[in-house]
């Protein structure tokens, strides 16, 4: 049995490279050779091409680029063409083809790619992921050619739908960790399968790098977040030598030194926290390796101690989410994190500032109830502290409280292109879409008139 795990092209005005990693198409390669299956990774985003294209008919209430000041320069196609795609699926000759699904904005490239296969190939397609989790009703309906949708991780979806289908023949079953019968796949156990991607295709400056997820779910219950759709509310990490053990292996075996997780709450059991990067440092292996976490920094769950444990671990940046200035708004919307008074996280920042991290600070700017002066106000307190401020603009995430609680809006509902921060379709009764482009432009072009210090290896 050959399955090809294709993570596809997209198009958007950007992309953020360290974001690319296919961990999650790793993790159902881990568990279809577990099953006996020979499988191959097609990443359509490596080596990273773009090429500019028009802004689609559905942002047209957009002013012109050029005439938004600090916006983005294009919209552009992130991926290799539809002749290469093809080329690499006929050179393997698939059985199945599973594509990644995980944004609601890029189904129309996952859409049309599985229109392309059903074009040129006999093999099935199913997608998997958040989008196909969230609106696996609204896809079999939608899209014909895609052959099936699998809902939720793939340690439990994917041993379902093969057993359903029936082995095929010749496939052995291997014998795995993790799994006890009658009770499925232990994910804390699976190693992705990084052994399918090659090192230097991953780079993160001029450093090889992998992603890895030391933990899943998270007990918040932001109503802006969609987090538990896939992995609940129930925070479990893995044991902190598999953790390390995975990291050793692809410095080994693929020169990594920069280790970016993906959790959303790695920080959040304070003790386990403490515990891996303890071991981390500690490791000589590792030693001159950087860690990254783009996301589950909860400041909340920071301090002075943790914060120096994490600098001797190799973490050089620190980003972080504030979301709002505002308690009244962080109540209204389950936001559970202490700044009551900035001061407080403000003496988190200059902790961070003193130990040498580049600091990132995301907030949300458009959120329900928050007016034009409360974001200008905690953009400029941010500012204040001189870090890097990393505005967001609000948007309907699917399979979040808000979105179970009232949809999606009527426009983006019929347009799953719109369910995106960059398309700016959302305006509420406080902030119009003229203010929102107002606020993101402010913050950009205060960012790059200080250009804050970048220590990143002080």
């Amino acid at each position: 049995m050959r399955v090809l795990l294709i993570q596809p092209p997209f198009e958007d005005f950007y992309t953020t490279p360290i974001r690319l990693y296919p961990l999650g198409l790793l993790y159902a390669a881990a568990v279809l050779e577990g099953e006996g299956a020979e499988v191959r990774i097609l990443d359509c985003l490596t080596p990273l091409k773009k090429r500019q294209i028009p802004v689609p008919r559905s942002f047209s209430y957009l002013p012109p680029l050029d005439r938004i000041p600090h916006f983005f320069k294009g919209y552009y196609r992130f991926g290799i063409g539809d002749e290469e795609i093809l080329r690499r699926i006929f050179e393997f000759s698939p059985d199945m083809i599973g594509v990644a699904s995980q944004f609601t904005a890029y189904y129309e490239s996952v859409e049309r790619l599985a229109r392309l296969i059903k074009k040129n190939s006999p093999a099935p397609v199913f997608i998997g992921g958040h989008h196909a989790t969230v609106f696996a009703p609204e896809i079999r309906r939608r899209t014909p050619e895609i052959d099936f949708v699998l809902e939720g991780p793939a340690e439990v979806c994917l041993p379902e739908f093969l057993a359903a289908r029936g082995r095929p023949a010749g496939a052995k079953k291997k014998e795995r960790i993790g799994e006890r019968p009658g009770s499925g796949l232990d994910w804390r156990a699976l190693r992705p399968a990084h052994h399918l991607l090659r090192g230097p295709d991953y780079r993160i400056g001029r450093k090889n790098s992998v992603s890895l997820c030391a933990g899943r779910g998270c007990p918040y219950g932001c109503d802006f977040c969609s987090v538990h759709r896939m992995f609940g509310r129930t925070i479990a990490y893995r044991g902190v030598e598999s953790v390390v053990a995975e990291m050793r292996a692809n410095l080994a075996e693929k020169d990594a030194r920069v280790f970016n997780f993906e959790d959303d709450n790695l920080s959040f059991d304070r003790g386990w926290f403490l515990e891996f990067l303890g071991a981390a440092a500690a490791d000589p292996a590792l030693r001159g390796v950087e860690l990254t976490a783009m996301n589950g920094l909860c400041h909340n769950t920071l301090d002075p101690e943790v914060l120096a444990a994490m600098r001797r671990a190799g973490f050089r940046e620190l980003n972080v989410s504030l979301v709002t200035a505002s308690p009244e708004l962080r109540a209204r919307h389950a936001r559970p994190y202490y700044v009551d008074r900035i001061d407080k996280f403000s003496s988190l920042i200059r902790e961070a500032r003193r130990l040498s991290f580049f600091v990132t600070v995301y907030l949300i700017i458009g959120l329900p109830g928050q007016t034009y002066d409360e974001a200008k106000r905690t953009i400029d307190e941010l500012l204040a502290l001189d870090v890097l401020v990393g505005p967001s603009v609000y948007y309907a995430a699917p399979g979040s409280p808000i979105h179970e609680r009232d949809g999606l809006p009527p426009a983006v509902a019929a347009d799953w292109n719109l369910c995106r921060s960059s398309a700016f379709a959302g305006e509420t009764p406080e902030l119009g879409r003229a203010q929102l482009l107002e606020l993101f432009s402010y913050a950009r072009r205060k960012n790059l008139e200080r250009r804050p210090t970048r220590q990143r290896h002080a």
